[in-house]
């Protein structure tokens, strides 16, 4: 199978997005962890009130989704692989050639 160059160019933008979620999820679990220390302090500063209640919801949501899907979505790693096993991704290959 041969791909065209716009679907070399998606296919090389879904590979960077894959690969760029490894940063991403540190990212967002460091900020979960950040706003339950808030929440927390916040708690035994003034009493359980409406901030730390949301500060704990987006700490609890950003820790769950990141944890969820910590190795990615497994879909687009199957296809990556599928992909790369099938022919590699190079710009210079002899069939891409137009006359």
């Amino acid at each position: 199978m041969q791909f065209t160059k716009e679907e070399k160019k998606m296919l090389a933008w879904l590979r960077q997005q894959h690969e760029g979620w490894r940063s991403v999820r540190v990212i967002i679990l460091t900020c979960s962890i950040l706003c339950a220390l808030f929440a927390a302090l916040d708690i035994f500063r003034t009493g359980f009130g409406v901030h730390p209640f949301f500060l704990i919801l987006i700490a609890g949501y950003g820790a769950s989704y990141t944890l969820g899907s910590w190795s990615g979505r497994p879909e687009v790693s199957l296809l990556l692989k599928l992909v790369e096993a099938q022919q590699p991704l190079r710009d210079d290959q002899p069939g891409d050639q137009v006359d």
